[in-house]
């Protein structure tokens, strides 16, 4: 567990790059301190720092890192803990970590560091995407737009902890969508879409597999429903039973996480 220290400013700057989202983050670590731009990846359990920014510039030793392994191809990656975390007016301290070679897998996409649920589930967080600026938010408050309720792997023992799995439909057929705002591409699940399909040339990588170019199938406008809502989007076909919607699926629309809750309440 990790506390918690309110500081003065409660709001941070979001930018967008490459269909992500990254914010202003402090990390503090052997009396270094840093400010650098972080990822916010909801598709993530914990949070994770680059190995070369870990080592060269916040001070962790080889020596004191854990190996772990991740994913259903028990992929190995290395575990830290860090002092502490400022983002959005909270000092989060003793921040469990992944630790990976991002600038060896995602390469130009590189990011330092990465927020993910760990930090996130601590609250509610409004997104404005009008003046690009995320804030924590009063998870009491009564729900004034557009509701979506979600589940997790309390619901789904079949999907990763902390996922926010989204109730949808694609033609008819009942589905999973996990919004994963450290997705770069909308994914569908094999064998639920019916359309016609084109093959393309582009760049993927994950945790377990460095950047290349891989042929892939996209579905161009496939219409499909989260709740009574339908929507209009462009998939690849994943290799998974899960869809993943990044955040292309809100086109623009400022909204609220309530982790406490578990509702996604676009407004």
């Amino acid at each position: 567990m990790f506390a918690v220290f309110i500081t003065a400013k409660s709001q941070s700057k979001l930018v967008f790059k490459d269909k992500f989202m990254y914010s202003n983050t402090q990390i503090f670590h052997d009396k270094n301190r840093y400010s650098i731009s972080s990822l916010i990846d909801t598709g993530s359990s914990l949070c994770i720092i680059d190995s070369i920014f870990a080592i060269d510039s916040c001070g962790i030793k080889k020596s004191e890192l854990e190996t772990v392994y991740v994913n259903q191809n028990r992929t190995k990656i290395s575990t830290t803990i860090i002092d502490s975390l400022a983002f959005c007016g909270k000092t989060y301290t003793k921040i469990h970590c992944l630790v990976a070679d991002f600038s060896g897998i995602y390469q130009k996409y590189a990011p330092k560091f990465i927020i993910g649920a760990g930090i996130l589930k601590q609250g509610a967080w409004k997104f404005d995407m009008e003046k690009s600026i995320i804030e924590p938010y009063d998870y009491n408050k009564k729900a004034k737009g557009i509701v979506y309720k979600w589940k997790n792997h309390m619901s789904y023992s079949d999907v990763a902890i902390d996922y926010i799995v989204l109730d949808g439909k694609v033609g008819g057929k009942n589905t999973r969508f996990i919004f994963d705002t450290g997705c770069k591409n909308n994914k569908l699940q094999l064998d639920i879409y019916d359309g016609p399909v084109e093959l393309i040339q582009k760049e993927s990588a994950d945790i377990g597999n460095k950047l290349s170019v891989k042929t892939e199938k996209l579905c161009r406008d496939v219409k499909f429903k989260v709740g009574k809502n339908e929507f209009v989007l462009d998939f690849i076909i994943g290799n998974k039973k899960l869809g993943y919607l990044n955040i292309e699926f809100l086109q623009g629309h400022s909204f609220i996480l309530n982790y406490r809750k578990q509702i996604l309440e676009v407004l």
